[in-house]
This record gives structure tokens, sequence and C-alpha cells, in this order.
């Protein structure tokens, strides 16, 4: 395996297993609209990209270069992109979660762009 594997294996595997942390902690802590079903969509929307992402993470550090593994690596990461776009609006006063987004984002391009030049 090679050093770019290790850096979208352990991407992956960190950004799911902190999407699950995050909205864990929020969870517990009250912070969730629960009776709003567009936050429950959003929320079950975020677990399923945490999953595809730590499911991208264990498959790259098991087997960087099979087939099912780009797919998941591809499925995992646009999830990500997808939600660091879309999220922001859901914290127009949050201004440091806004910025992490916006962070996470140019991360998770470059990381996407790196997987891509390293086939």
């Amino acid at each position: 395996m090679e050093w770019c594997d290790w850096i979208v294996g352990l991407y992956c595997l960190g950004c799911g297993v902190g999407l699950v942390a995050y909205w864990g902690a929020r969870l517990v802590a009250h912070q969730v609209p629960l009776g709003d079903s567009v936050m429950r969509h959003h929320l079950a929307a975020e677990f399923f990209a945490a999953a595809a992402l730590i499911a991208a993470g264990i498959a790259t550090l098991a087997d960087a270069r099979a087939p099912g593994t780009l797919v998941t690596v591809g499925l995992g990461l646009g999830l990500l992109v997808y939600a660091a776009v879309q999220s922001p609006a859901l914290y127009p006063q949050e201004r440091l979660i806004r910025i992490g987004l916006w962070v996470l984002l140019a991360l998770t391009v470059a990381v996407f762009a790196l997987r891509a030049a390293t086939l």
C-alpha cells in the first residue's frame, strides 16, 4: 500500500467517525430539532454518509485498488462534498461551523483529487 492510500483511507475513516461523533454529541445534548422532518431527513443522510465513509476507509486500507473500493470512496467523498456544500444554510448563526464546512469541502476535494491522480 502506498502513502496516498493511507491518506485516503484514514481521511475517510476519520470523517466517517467524526460525523457519527458530531451528530451523536448534538443528539445527546438535545441540540437537534427532531420534530422537524427536514432535520430528520438530513440526519439520516448524515449517518448514511458516515457509513459510506467508514466503509470506504476500511475498503481502502484492505485493498486500495479494488474496483469496489474506488466506487465506495467516490460515493463516500461525494456524499461528504454534498454535505459540506448544503449544510452551511442550516447554521446561519454559527459562523465557526460554516467556516469548518468550507474547510472540509476544500480538504475533501483535495483528497478526491489525490485518489484520482494516484490510481
